[in-house]
């Protein structure tokens, strides 16, 4: 699996447990509540972690860029 949908299945995982956990009740309730939130929070969910995880692509993109441009500048002033 690439480490991207890793991140999101991690991430909504994480959003999933603290759910469970704020819920509490029995487990019939947990799983009903699953059912819910499977059809109806998962997606939009998955769609604002890939969202972030994208912004996070083009910014840690940007350093490395910047980082070569200083590489090089630092080779060229040494």
């Amino acid at each position: 699996m690439p480490p991207t949908k890793r991140l999101q299945t991690r991430a909504l995982q994480l959003n999933v447990e603290a759910l469970f956990k704020l819920l509490g009740g029995t487990p019939d309730e947990r799983l009903r509540f699953w059912e819910i939130l499977k059809g109806v929070t998962t997606p939009a969910v998955f769609r604002v972690a890939n969202q972030q995880i994208k912004t996070m692509e083009v910014l840690v993109n940007q350093v490395q860029a910047n980082a070569a441009n200083l590489k090089q500048a630092a080779k060229g002033n040494g």
